[in-house]
């Protein structure tokens, strides 16, 4: 590992700072590559239904009052999608973007030459990444708006801002070398800092309404009902509109990419690939064929074939990784069996969480064996694994499986 690889490895929680597609490790500045994904999405049966995207202060009116807009974001992935929608006296906003110069200039554009002088009212986050929330509190405090997330977004998002530190923490340092980080690299490891995430998002609002899973909202004249995803994070908000067929999917479900699910140190043993399929395998209920409003990439139609491909592609990883384990590897050495790039800068860290992920998915449904050696952990494959019955495998574990969706409608 050089020591580039370990300067991302060390900056702990990065994943919550990128936000990239830390699956397939793709860079979408690349024009080259967002035409490879846009065909691929294409494939899959995926309809985009506006031939161009927001730049700059541009909007799109997605349906009567749903305006599509994009705040730049400094990493690999280089935008968020946001919507705005019109409330008659003012604006409600879902997402915010990252803390930081760039977003507050753009979020100052789109007040001088769009909101047409009307001031932002609510501000929702989806979820606790700072993509998604970094500049809530500031836009709370320059509008007096309010504040709306889920519990464990709130939380989490506060428990992450108030430990930041400047050194990085023992337990972070020991987390990556039980998973196989080479422990010549330690002196860079804790010479890192561990405040990537405070520096991506402002002093969060110090109030918040909450809403939950079925909660109703809301927005621009229209109801909408909120359904909860696990997995990229603990209570993800996806609206489900009830008037027209809505969807905002915020990184639950997007177009071309596959959000990061990562195990962390915080949580060691956590298991948040089955949450996330779960999660997925329960938003196929939801009715119609709605436009899908993602935080990245384009506004599309075709849910359904969107949950299939990354239901599928998860599920090819992970017979993918049974099969790699046929011998103990550290998760540092499955990389190549769950990712087709060479994993650097970066993406090591967000790969390191994703493949801990994936062994421990199999893990707990029986499919892999852990050991441990001079303190470090390697995973050896058993039993057989069958495709057909595995979402089923892990839909019955203790405590992954969610209330129907019908129950929520």
């Amino acid at each position: 590992m050089t020591s580039k690889k370990v300067k991302a490895v060390a900056g702990a929680e990065s994943d919550e700072v990128d936000g990239s597609d830390v699956a397939d490790h793709r860079n979408a500045k690349d024009a080259a590559a967002e035409d490879r994904e846009m065909k691929r999405a294409r494939k899959e049966g995926l309809v985009f239904p506006f031939t161009g995207k927001p730049e700059g202060t541009t909007t799109i009116e997605v349906a009567s009052g749903v305006i599509w807009a994009r705040i730049p974001l400094p990493w690999s992935l280089d935008h968020i999608n946001v919507y705005l929608f019109d409330e008659g006296d003012g604006w409600t906003v879902v997402d915010t973007g990252a803390n930081g110069n760039r977003g507050r200039e753009a979020w100052e554009a789109l007040e001088r030459e769009f909101l047409g002088g009307k001031p932002i009212h609510r501000v929702i986050a989806t979820h606790m990444h700072p993509d998604h929330l970094g500049l809530a509190g500031w836009l709370v405090e320059r509008f007096g708006a309010e504040f709306t997330t889920t519990q464990t977004e709130y939380l989490l998002a506060s428990s992450l801002w108030l430990g930041g530190t400047p050194t990085m923490p023992e337990h972070e340092v020991d987390f990556l070398f039980k998973h196989g980080v080479d422990r010549s690299f330690e002196p860079m490891v804790r010479a890192a800092r561990f405040d990537n995430y405070k520096r991506g998002v402002h002093e969060l609002p110090h109030t918040y309404t909450r809403i939950e899973d079925g909660s109703l909202v809301e927005l621009g004249g229209r109801q909408w009902r909120v359904v909860v995803g696990r997995g990229h994070s603990p209570e993800h908000a996806c609206l489900a509109c009830l008037d027209e067929p809505l969807f905002i999917a915020g990184d639950q479900i997007l177009p071309s990419i596959t959000s990061n699910v990562s195990v962390h140190a915080r949580e060691p043993m956590a298991n948040p690939l089955a949450h996330w399929l779960t999660s997925l395998a329960r938003m196929k209920a939801v009715p119609g064929d709605p436009m899908v409003l993602p935080s990245h990439g384009r506004v599309f139609v075709g849910l359904q074939a969107r949950l299939d491909a990354l239901i599928g592609g998860h599920i090819e990883k992970l017979a993918s990784l049974h099969e790699w384990c046929s011998e103990a590897r550290t998760p540092v050495e499955t990389f190549p069996a769950l990712f087709r790039r060479k994993v650097s800068g970066m993406d090591f860290y967000l790969a390191l969480g994703e493949s801990i992920a994936h062994l421990h998915l199999l893990e707990s449904i029986g499919l892999m064996n852990r050991t441990s050696k001079d303190d470090v952990y390697s995973f050896q494959a058993k039993g057989t694994l069958n495709q057909e019955n595995l979402l089923t495998q892990v839909s019955s574990l203790p405590g992954v499986e969610m209330r129907a969706l019908s129950d929520v409608y």
